[in-house]
């Protein structure tokens, strides 16, 4: 109940917080400055995890530089428009019957083992390799 009476208020915050994120990472480059947020499973481990290395392929996207950004995070970069289609379809209020056939095909149960699997298996391969 709460979302629908201050969706807009959450929406506006959630918009001004991207952006400042936004300005920050293409302004300070992680890998130069150690007040960013550091891994704490690599931190705990010294493996790298899935996520590792996503602040400073966030900073060469934003500086377009995809090249090293694959190089950092090579899940990053595909999984952006993915993580963006799977926010829109939360804001469609009435999805027709075409719109929720792609919605289970690219968010349902076996999609989301298959993104599982493909996490785990970049985790290993970047650990082994």
């Amino acid at each position: 109940m709460i979302w629908r009476k201050y969706r807009w208020v959450l929406l506006g915050t959630g918009v001004v917080v991207m952006g400042v994120a936004t300005y920050v990472y293409y302004t300070y480059d992680p890998a130069a400055h150690s007040w960013f947020p550091q891994c704490p499973f690599k931190a705990l481990t010294g493996l790298d995890c899935p996520g590792c290395g996503s602040q400073r392929a966030v900073h060469a996207i934003l500086h377009g530089d995809f090249r090293k950004a694959l190089h950092h995070n090579a899940l990053l970069l595909p999984f952006i428009p993915y993580l963006t289609f799977g926010f829109g379809y939360r804001f469609v209020k009435d999805p027709n019957e075409h719109l929720l056939k792609w919605r289970k095909i690219l968010f349902g149960e076996y999609a989301i083992k298959i993104l599982a699997t493909i996490i785990f298996a970049y985790f290993v391969l970047r650990n082994v390799i």
